[in-house]
């Protein structure tokens, strides 16, 4: 639960960054318009804004992957090779790391689905016997005690 907690705090200030880098940058390209500088200097601050959130995007990515494999070790969820296509994807910007793509995510949060629904399942099985031996306990002892 913390974890969750962690992962989500972490989600939403990588979140909030982005939003800051977009609109420093936009603010510095409508500076840089008005101001009648050349179009090379917008386009490096358009190029520059498009790394920077390029970077965070990225580590976004590198969180939520973290985050999904996390929750499937648990259980012991298979994880999703390398050699599958569409499911992984290497980051340009941020050093040599693998990400899951959404197809990669998505599956993984639904072998993760299926693993909970088998767990569940399987304790309403023994439960449901379980009542019924409880409820004729109760009607014994109840028939004994009059």
């Amino acid at each position: 639960m913390i974890e969750h907690v962690r992962y989500r705090a972490k989600l939403v200030k990588l979140f909030r960054q982005k939003k800051t880098v977009r609109s420093a940058f936009v603010e510095d390209i409508r500076k840089a318009q008005k101001e009648g500088k050349p179009r090379e200097t917008y386009s490096a601050l358009e190029h520059q804004s498009y790394f920077e959130e390029s970077m965070i995007d990225e580590e976004i990515s590198i969180l939520a992957t973290d985050n999904s494999i996390r929750m499937a070790r648990r259980p012991f969820v298979p994880i999703p090779s390398r050699k599958t296509g569409g499911i992984w994807e290497q980051c340009h910007t941020i050093g040599n790391r693998w990400v899951l793509t959404s197809k990669g995510i998505s599956e993984l949060r639904s072998s993760l689905r299926t693993k909970r629904k088998e767990q569940v399942e399987l304790v309403v099985r023994l439960l449901v016997p379980l009542t019924g031996v409880i409820g004729a306990v109760t009607g014994l002892v109840a028939a004994i005690m009059k």
